[in-house]
């Protein structure tokens, strides 16, 4: 296992010396205000980008932020072996979504992102409550996404059936027969209550509305629901 200081070592050792502008800049990340407005900006721009057709400034806005967050944390030597492969593999996970049919590898990869940013430094709860409260936010953005600006993710679209598949669109499960409702048809078989029924040569199968009937009787269709086709004998 590398511990944090071999890594805060390998980076820091030869580009940052206490005092200098970027050793302030690593403070102000890894302090506590500058933490929390980070994982915020790094929560809302990421979920703005999912929503969006193609990627703009938001999300690389997002993506520089979290960059910038993880080089902080690591400068100020707070950067431990377990935050850097989870961040690894959450990114590489992410990419991999890019060109895969599904969500699944993306919500992964997000999910290792995220605790990559939680096992950040050495204050587990702070880091606990940043992303909590930036999840929070993300979920007000998304109400206002979805319920006010309609927004859905694009690429949903391609894996997602939208075609109606109900009788309007023209689709159907069986044959439509509701057409028979009032015709005049011959049994072809007794009906106990169930049997065949013959209407210009084609055979259908039908209950009576009660009664037996006998085959080579005229009936009247009087009711066609989905494949139930009843019948009512027609008294001579």
């Amino acid at each position: 296992m590398i511990p944090s200081s071999s890594l805060h070592t390998i980076f820091s050792s030869n580009f940052v010396e206490d005092g200098n502008w970027i050793d302030d800049i690593a403070s102000f990340i890894v302090h506590p205000i500058g933490a929390l407005i980070l994982t915020c900006i790094i929560f809302l721009g990421f979920l703005y980008q999912l929503y969006s057709n193609k990627i703009n400034i938001v999300g690389i806005i997002s993506t520089i932020a979290l960059l910038i967050f993880f080089l902080g944390f690591f400068v100020k030597g707070d950067v431990n072996f377990y935050s850097v492969i989870l961040f690894a593999v959450g990114v590489l996970l992410v990419i991999i979504e890019l060109f895969v049919v599904g969500a699944i590898i993306g919500i992964i990869g997000m999910a290792f992102i995220i605790f990559s940013i939680i096992t950040l430094g050495d204050d587990l709860i702070f880091m606990i409550a940043n992303v909590v409260f930036a999840l929070i936010l993300s979920i007000i953005e998304w109400v206002i996404l979805v319920k006010i600006f309609k927004r859905k993710i694009p690429f949903l679209d391609k894996v997602v059936l939208k075609d109606s598949t109900n009788a309007e669109a023209g689709y159907t499960s069986h044959e439509d027969r509701s057409h028979l409702v009032g015709q005049t048809a011959t049994t072809a078989t007794d009906l106990r209550p169930a049997g065949i029924i013959s209407f210009n040569n084609e055979r259908i199968d039908a209950v009576s509305d009660g009664s037996f009937i006998l085959r080579n009787k005229p009936v009247t269709i009087l009711e066609v629901e989905g494949t139930r086709v009843v019948v009512r004998e027609i008294e001579s």
